[in-house]
């Protein structure tokens, strides 16, 4: 389910400040969780953009962040107009979210039915589809992107010097996992 992982990137990226490339490693085509590339038909495999989601709701993804926002308002002190504000971000992103990621996964499928043997590979049409899945990829980025700024935007100097280190933090310890950190 894309459309419910891309939502659960763009909450995470929300919460760890992460660099909203993170969204990228679902490109088509372009890693290993996401995109045309992998699997008949443009399938995917493992966790992330284009894997296994967390609520297994579709479309449901902002869950996540819902979930996680306590714990992170604790950790950071957040005051209840802090995340109110925050949840309005969430709330006002949410529908256009939701609409790109539906529409990757509608072209996804039409590709699918389009060309139903994984073993004839038409470039042409390959190459054309994955150009309108990153057009809306582009799309989906820029307005995570832009709730990013403003959910950031209502913390004070501290608290985003502490999510900073909070990031970095994570990062370090995702490096000391097996297989690493994702390059992004």
């Amino acid at each position: 389910m894309k459309t419910r992982n891309i939502i659960l990137t763009v909450a995470a990226a929300l919460l760890i400040a992460a660099p909203v490339p993170l969204l990228a490693q679902g490109v088509p085509g372009g890693g290993p969780n996401g995109g045309p590339g992998n699997g008949p038909g443009g399938g995917s495999w493992g966790h992330g953009p284009g894997g296994a989601g967390f609520d297994g709701e579709p479309g449901g993804g902002l869950g996540f962040f819902d979930h996680m926002l306590p714990r992170l308002a604790e950790q950071l002190g957040l005051s209840d107009e802090q995340l109110a504000d925050i949840q309005s971000v969430l709330d006002a992103a949410r529908p256009e979210i939701e609409a790109f990621a539906e529409q990757l996964a509608a072209g996804r499928e039409a590709y699918r039915e389009a060309h139903p043997d994984p073993t004839v590979f038409d470039e042409s049409a390959f190459r054309t589809h994955v150009s309108e899945q990153a057009q809306i990829q582009i799309e989906l980025m820029v307005v995570a992107q832009r709730a990013k700024a403003s959910a950031l935007a209502v913390l004070t100097p501290e608290q985003l010097a502490q999510l900073e280190e909070m990031r970095e933090n994570h990062g370090k310890r995702s490096k000391h996992r097996p297989g690493g950190r994702r390059a992004s």
